[in-house]
């Protein structure tokens, strides 16, 4: 008896308060689950831009800092001492993304283009920018000018036990850039990726590619910050 009256206490029906009856958000709800994501949104909003400034900053001085470094060098040793920077065709991983400073040689050879310069010693380790910054084109920046990465000339370079080629500026022992040897020196960074051998800028303000430009003096070897046009 005692066994039966427990099974008949459990099958006694729940108190209609305990049986769920609802089958969605009412529009209230909905609205009200929207403008917290869209609090939380505006309040992360300044946290990322903060970041990618920090990038950006960091981006710029280091390439500042190569170009004087590579300057330095030349005039102390008397050999002429290059930045360079991967072509895009070098992969995500390395292409406009990786820094280097090397000190190269003239070569005019019938296996080399005439007037290029060819890596003897890399003289540190590669550095990468920070973030997703890279060293842009000018037809992924869209800048009016010619950039560094427009240049025909370009060095052979092997990282990694990958051979690739590579953008560089080249300062020779007295302490002038004599590669590129003609225009107006320009150095753009932006956020991007790299893909197929093809670089596409990912940040945008009001249409338009972000992106910083450092234009480099010849005789100096230092780069002034210019308001993008």
């Amino acid at each position: 008896m005692a066994i039966r009256a427990l099974q008949l206490k459990f099958r006694l029906p729940l108190p209609r308060r305990w049986i769920g009856t609802r089958q969605g958000f009412s529009l209230t709800e909905l609205m009200v689950v929207m403008v917290i994501l869209m609090i939380l949104m505006l309040a992360t909003a300044p946290v990322f831009m903060k970041s990618n400034q920090r990038a950006r900053q960091g981006a710029r001085e280091l390439v500042k800092g190569h170009l004087q470094r590579a300057r330095s060098h030349a005039i102390a040793t008397g050999n002429a001492t290059a930045v360079i920077i991967p072509d895009y065709a070098a992969g995500a991983d390395l292409g406009g993304k990786m820094l280097g400073l090397a000190e190269v040689k003239w070569v005019a050879t019938p296996g080399h283009s005439a007037g290029s310069y060819q890596i003897t010693q890399l003289l540190q380790r590669w550095e990468s920018l920070p973030g997703n910054v890279l060293v842009m084109s000018q037809a992924a920046s869209r800048h009016p000018r010619p950039t560094i990465m427009e240049q025909s000339l370009r060095s052979p370079m092997t990282i990694s036990r990958r051979s690739i080629t590579g953008a560089v500026i080249v300062f020779s022992p007295t302490g002038q850039i004599v590669s590129p040897a003609n225009g107006v020196m320009e150095i753009t960074l932006g956020q991007g990726k790299v893909s197929g051998g093809q670089l596409t800028a990912t940040e945008k303000n009001g249409g338009k590619v972000s992106y910083d430009v450092l234009q480099i003096n010849r005789l100096t070897g230092r780069a002034r910050q210019l308001d993008p046009p």
